[in-house]
């Protein structure tokens, strides 16, 4: 075995130790021609945040509630909210996925002011007003609570080095080669699938050792070795135990089984999966990008060519671009989607190849040009044995800050009108810092909460009348505030409180109240129990 893991469930901190070597996959003739750099053993401690399962950081809007008729989900913003829109946290073209209390998850794509009819868009129909197309008619108006996930932190740009890990312990990078391999001023090569102009000695598994002697994987073809003799299909038992039409990195089903793990915590898959994202009866087939090569070179890039002066197009980083809808997968190489391994859901990365010929594959290969979620990598790497000179780009980044609750709120029993008080401490770490506060209530035994005008402090109090009983309490904290990485995971709700009422009491809208227990309705000398 060249790799362990091990997970902690109270942290959701999953680490890996490994030697870097692919055993027992093979791996190719180092140096060689075009690669001077020898493989050696490495010393590999990876700790960071897992999200398997997650859709990343959930939030909601002030008005924690949506409306349904006809088409439409509507969700009122309130003049905070409309502030995300008008400076660009969340742009035109953005996805927004959300989770909506009666079960559907959607991905939307915002249009920004522009009108749309279209399922699986969503636009600002006023300044109030957020307006969500889904392809399910409501034929009467309905209503609950939701959760949304948008790409605020989906914009760090994927760096040069170890992005992630694969199922055998050896490192994913991403798809570019940097500054190396002299490309033109500005431009950076292609370190990866089958159109690299310029080699870097990489072997047919896709990988290569760079200059510290750490072998690391670029593209798809890896999986064409872990195939061959059973390589993987011997090494544990997730690989051995099942397969689809001979192939054990799938699973009987034909969706692809995990080949690793982003340092941004979300699982990545092989090139298989479902037609359509949350039915796994839908069959399976590789996903497909939506990456492409630009029409025209980019700005100050040399004319597309067959010299290294005017290189091919497809042959540098900047000739593609990302282009929305044309295929599967998002900017990110990902998506949102059902897996064998999360049933309710999980954002996922995928491999990618040509759909039409799965043995070549296609730009970006594993994950985009930006992460999902902010890459995590502090993890240690030491050379075992020295491989001579320094080496690429290292995914960098500090500690990102967590939440947690010190003091959870705790089930409240009073008189009636006397006054409930709830409160809750919140705790960031590695070092403390200001969170914000939002109170939530349920009325209808906690299948449902909205949010509380003006609760946000870390105490909500309450007047309890008597028909309150029953109803149940959550704060929500965030942040935090004014820090340079919003904590890994913000926002975090507190438990679920009680409220019970004891006596009869009076006051609020109980004068106007039926009691249907005792009460009778005197109509024209007909007497009805309320029962």
């Amino acid at each position: 075995m060249t790799a362990t893991a091990s997970y902690n469930n109270a942290t959701k901190v999953i680490t890996v130790e490994s030697n870097g070597l692919p055993a027992p996959v093979s791996f190719g003739t180092f140096p060689n021609d075009n690669n001077p750099n020898t493989v050696t053993e490495q010393d590999f401690d990876h700790d960071f945040l897992y999200r398997g399962g997650t859709f990343g950081i959930a939030r909601t809007f002030d008005n924690n509630g949506y409306t349904h008729d006809g088409y439409i989900r509507r969700i009122t913003i309130s003049v905070n909210d409309l502030t995300l829109f008008t400076n660009n946290q969340i742009s035109v073209n953005d996805n927004i996925f959300v989770h909506f209390s009666d079960g559907l998850k959607q991905k939307f794509i915002y249009k920004g002011t522009v009108f749309t009819s279209i399922a699986g868009e969503c636009w600002l129909s006023s300044d109030d007003q957020l307006d969500f197309i889904v392809d399910t008619q409501a034929s009467t108006p309905v209503s609950g609570t939701y959760e949304y996930y948008d790409q605020r932190n989906g914009r760090t740009e994927t760096p040069l080095g170890a992005i992630g890990i694969a199922g055998n312990g050896v490192t994913i990078y991403n798809p570019s080669a940097g500054a190396g391999l002299n490309p033109p001023s500005g431009f950076s090569w292609v370190a990866a699938g089958d159109l690299p102009f310029v080699s870097s000695g990489e072997d047919s598994c896709g990988g290569h050792p760079e200059q510290t002697g750490q072998y690391h994987y670029h593209d798809p073809h890896f999986l064409d070795c872990w195939k061959a003799n059973s390589s993987m299909a011997g090494y544990n038992d997730y690989y051995g135990s099942t397969q689809y039409n001979g192939d054990n990195i799938r699973h009987p089903d034909g969706h692809s089984k995990m080949i690793g793990i982003s340092f941004d915590g979300f699982p990545i898959y092989g090139p298989y999966g479902y037609d359509v994202p949350f039915n796994n009866l839908s069959g399976t087939r590789p996903m497909r990008t939506s990456y492409s090569v630009k029409d025209s070179e980019a700005p100050g890039r040399p004319d597309y060519g067959s010299t290294t002066d005017n290189p091919p197009a497809g042959t540098l980083m900047e000739d593609y671009e990302y282009v929305e809808g044309t295929g599967d997968l998002d900017s990110h190489n990902g998506r949102f989607a059902i897996t064998p391994e999360y049933q309710n859901g999980t954002y996922a990365y995928f491999l990618t190849v040509d759909e039409n010929n799965v043995d070549n594959t296609k730009f970006p290969y594993i994950m985009g040009l930006t992460t999902r979620e902010v890459i995590d990598t502090t993890f240690t790497v030491s050379p075992v044995q020295q491989g001579g000179g320094g080496g690429g780009g290292q995914g960098g980044g500090g500690v990102v800050p967590t939440l947690s609750f010190a003091t959870q709120p705790q089930n409240v029993t009073v008189n009636a009108n006397q006054t409930a008080t709830f409160t809750v401490t919140s705790l960031v770490s590695p070092e403390d810092g200001p969170v914000t506060y939002q109170w939530y209530r349920s009325t209808d035994g906690g299948f449902a909460f909205a949010a509380l005008t003006g609760a946000t402090t870390d105490t909500y109090s309450v007047t309890a009348l008597s028909y309150m009983t029953g109803y149940r309490y959550r704060c929500r904290i965030a942040g935090p505030v004014g820090a340079p990485q919003e904590a890994s995971n913000s926002p975090l709700d507190s438990n679920q409180v009680l409220l019970t009422v004891t006596g009869s009491g009076g006051g609020g809208d109980t004068a106007n109240r039926f009691d249907s227990t005792s009460g009778t309705f005197d109509s024209t000398s007909q007497t009805f129990d309320g029962t």
